[in-house]
């Protein structure tokens, strides 16, 4: 072989390779984006942009997952629920599939394949498009300040989400985070779901706040006593619909309560089934923690427990008793008092007689010209009588010691003529 001929083999050779490089960039599919995340029982758009060889005529597109090569719409798995969209803007060719009623199961790469005129000319973006199908779920979580924290998650990033939260089936206003706070145990008492905006008909399932069942005792006192009828009541605190009621003493089901830590009698099959479990001539042995159980579409839900006790006969004849023998007990402490207090007041008097001033004489000290009472009167008009005991006393035959206090307490005896005659 000649030199020059070698050079033309070479020339050629070089001329086919580039072509080929020059061909390779003419052909290709782009992803935009190259992953996804949405809703399940949503509907979602995977798009891309394709080119190929000018020239060339495209007689067939499609989607598939993963590497097979069969079209997506024909895949029984996908069959009524996939739509193909195919457009073309400056010079640029657009595809996009719509798959509708999404399911967990749709989560797949997603691979877009056209096919040319030509006999070669067939293309098939490798990368493909990452589908994600999510739920919404509902984390509970406590707070410091005994609160609820109600989180709206999915197992994938949505994109620029605006959520929505429900309370009791309606809208919470002004709460369009994936974030809710709930501190007030009765205010904020509820069934909670959350949705996303655009997809408000998916919705996540819903979790019951702060006791969604109450027991209510109705028919007695807080205390009944025996042989009255009592009723309890299996209530929802926030007026949802439940079923299937069963009810509990001591944590064993009523309705066959057997043990000798639940003796209540069964009188029927239906007992303790219903929302409302009655007990007629109710005793002490019916005494015990209650709580009631129920099904919604959310599942079992429990109340908290209430205590029931019932006081005896024997409680109320003790009581009785007790009453009998306290009011006289009772009476006689305070008529004891009142005693206690006269004579403490009447020693006080005496003392205050008998602590008179040695020497006062109560009657000198009396001004006779200028009283007026009675006991004043009595003193002035005082006069001697023969019949006066002291006048009566002879002294010189006195034998009793009632002599001798007269005798010391006698007035002196009167003196006649002046001090001077007697000095003489």
């Amino acid at each position: 072989m000649s030199p020059q001929r070698s050079a033309h083999i070479t020339a050629a050779v070089i001329l086919i390779l580039l072509a080929g490089k020059l061909g390779e960039k003419q052909w290709g599919v782009t992803y935009t984006p190259d992953s996804v995340c949405a809703l399940e029982g949503s509907s979602v758009d995977l798009s891309c942009s394709y080119k190929h060889p000018g020239g060339l005529t495209v007689t067939e597109s499609f989607w598939l997952i993963n590497e097979q090569r069969v079209d997506l719409r024909e895949d029984d798995q996908y069959k009524g629920r996939v739509q193909y969209n195919q457009t073309e803007n400056q010079n640029q060719l657009y595809h996009t599939v719509r798959i509708t009623d999404l399911r967990v199961s749709d989560a797949q790469t997603y691979k877009f394949r056209f096919i040319t005129d030509d006999p070669g000319g067939k293309y098939i973006g490798s990368s493909g498009v990452s589908l994600s199908v999510t739920g919404l779920k509902i984390e509970v979580s406590d707070t410091q300040g005994g609160g609820k924290l109600l989180i709206c998650s999915s197992t994938c990033t949505l994109t620029n989400p605006t959520y929505i939260w429900y309370r009791n089936e309606q809208p919470v206003s002004e709460q369009n985070g994936a974030v809710l706070y709930l501190r007030d145990r009765t205010v904020d008492a509820g069934s909670y779901s959350c949705a996303v905006k655009e997809h408000e008909e998916i919705r996540s399932a819903a979790v019951c706040m702060f006791e969604g069942l109450q027991v209510k005792v109705e028919g007695a006192a807080a205390a009944p006593a025996e042989e009255q009828t009592v009723t309890l009541t299996c209530r929802s605190v926030y007026s949802q619909s439940y079923s299937n009621y069963t009810w509990y003493r001591n944590g064993q089901p009523v309705s066959n309560c057997r043990s000798s830590s639940c003796p209540v009698a069964v009188v029927n099959e239906s007992l303790g089934t219903g929302q409302n479990y009655s007990i007629t001539n109710i005793s002490s042995q019916h005494s015990g923690l209650y709580y009631c159980t129920a099904l919604n579409q959310l599942g079992q839900h429990s109340s908290a427990p209430a205590r029931l006790d019932v006081f005896s006969d024997w409680w109320k004849q003790n009581a009785v008793w007790a009453a009998v023998g306290l009011v006289p007990a009772l009476g006689l402490s305070i008529l004891t008092a009142i005693l206690c207090i006269q004579r403490k007041r009447r020693a006080e008097r005496d003392a205050d007689v008998q602590t008179s001033k040695p020497g006062d004489d109560t009657y000198t000290a009396l001004n006779l010209a200028t009283t007026s009472s009675s006991e004043y009167d009595t003193l002035t008009h005082a006069t001697h009588s023969p019949n006066d005991t002291y006048s009566t006393l002879n002294p010189a035959t006195r034998t009793s010691s009632e002599y001798d206090t007269l005798m010391v307490v006698g007035p002196p005896p009167v003196q006649s003529g002046s001090p001077e005659e007697e000095n003489n």
